[in-house]
Parts: C-alpha cells; sequence; structure tokens
C-alpha cells in the first residue's frame, strides 16, 4: 500500500466535512487505559451521548478524533459477542460530529452500497464508496450516517460532492454521534469484512493489506 499512501499525499483528498471541523480536534482514549469509558451505558444513546460529549465540552474544542488500531475491550463491554470474537482493535476513525453535518466525498467515487444495518452497537446508515486510482482499486466506507441516503447504488460522485449526513440515535446504531470512516482493500472485501469496524490483534499484522489507515484519506 506504499504506491496508495504516495498516490493520495500527492492527490490532497478533498475535506470530508468541508468547512465544518475548526481548530484542532480532541483526541478521545477509549482505551483501557481510560478506566471511565467501562462504566459508561454504551447501551442507551441518551447516555452514551452525553459522556462523551460532555467531555468534548470539557475539552474546549467543537469536535474530535477516536484513534485507529486504538484497543477499545473497555468501550465494548456492552457487546460480548465481540469481545468473545476477540475484534476489540478499532479499525477506523471516528469523527465527531452533529446530526445533519454534511459529508463530502474525498476523491472520484462509485457508490457501491447505501444501506443500513439494524441493531444496537451495529452501523446505522451506512455508505461504501469505491475509489481508483491508476491501477489501485480501493474502498472507503462510512458509518452510523442518517439511513435516509442522498445517493445510491452505481451513482458516480466527483470529489466535493456532498453523499451523506451524520445520523443519531437508532441511525447511528446506538453510538453517540459521529461518522466511523474506514478503508477497505479489494483483498478485504473478497474476505468479506466491509462491516467489521473491529479487528483481532491476529489481523494487526497484515493490516495494511486489508485496513490501511483512514488518516490516508481524511483532511481537516
Amino acid at each position: 500500500m506504499t504506491h496508495l499512501s504516495a498516490l493520495l499525499k500527492s492527490l490532497q483528498p478533498h475535506r470530508l466535512f468541508g468547512s465544518a471541523l475548526r481548530g484542532e480536534p480532541h483526541v478521545f482514549d477509549f482505551s483501557p487505559d481510560n478506566p471511565a469509558v467501562a462504566l459508561w451505558d454504551t447501551a442507551h444513546f441518551a447516555p452514551f451521548q452525553e459522556a462523551v460529549y460532555g467531555e468534548l465540552e470539557q475539552s474546549g474544542k467543537s469536535w474530535g478524533i477516536g484513534r485507529y488500531l486504538e484497543d477499545r475491550s473497555g468501550l465494548l463491554h456492552s457487546y460480548p459477542q465481540i469481545i468473545d470474537e476477540g475484534r476489540v482493535i478499532h479499525a477506523g476513525l471516528d469523527i465527531t460530529a452533529l446530526p445533519g453535518t454534511a459529508l463530502f466525498a474525498p476523491l472520484n467515487s462509485e457508490v457501491i452500497e447505501a444501506g443500513k444495518e439494524e441493531g444496537l452497537g451495529n452501523y446505522g446508515g451506512y455508505v461504501l464508496l469505491r475509489h481508483c486510482l491508476g491501477s489501485e482499486q480501493f474502498y472507503s466506507f462510512y458509518g452510523h450516517l442518517c439511513s435516509r441516503h442522498r445517493v445510491t447504488q452505481g451513482q458516480k460522485l466527483l470529489a466535493g460532492a456532498s453523499f451523506a449526513v451524520i445520523g443519531e440515535a437508532e441511525d447511528s446504531g446506538g453510538w453517540f454521534t459521529h461518522t466511523h470512516l474506514q478503508m477497505l482493500t479489494e483483498k478485504a472485501m473478497e474476505q468479506g469484512r466491509m462491516l467489521q469496524g473491529y479487528i483481532t490483534q491476529e489481523d494487526l499484522a497484515k493490516v495494511d493489506e486489508l485496513f490501511p489507515s483512514p488518516h490516508l484519506l481524511f483532511r481537516y
């Protein structure tokens, strides 16, 4: 993926949230190093939202980031099925933004899927985009979106085109309002891992082959 990294750095992808993000972000610690997260009521939207956005307000920042490849075994305490599978490493980048905030395509894209994953702890509304840069083909995934989708499967988008807005409550799968940005390779798609936002420790050895750093796409 070194070649892809160089291509993306030279292209300067469009800002995912346009001009909506002001200043530097608050970087959340959702890892076991922060014992508070194990006490959060993540099974209910309102208290979960209050906990996360209360911390954001106290930071004095207007938006925040949840880290890529962070161990979230404490935060996932309400989801024993994920814990049992050992999938506790966050494969994406969480960007907090208020409900209704628009997202813009970082690159020229094709909409591969615009759907909704039902159930607490899942993605709610999501969009999968495919990108082609020379011989490189890869995908970007966006979760926790409003499920009244602005785009349809097969639609072509130019970089900078608005394609979704942030959802909340049921549309966010019960998670605090944000989008989960994840990059996937063709190999990850062939393995049927589109909806896996968390991976195992074993996956880390091949993470660049499956889920490259979303920081390659995210500008603010």
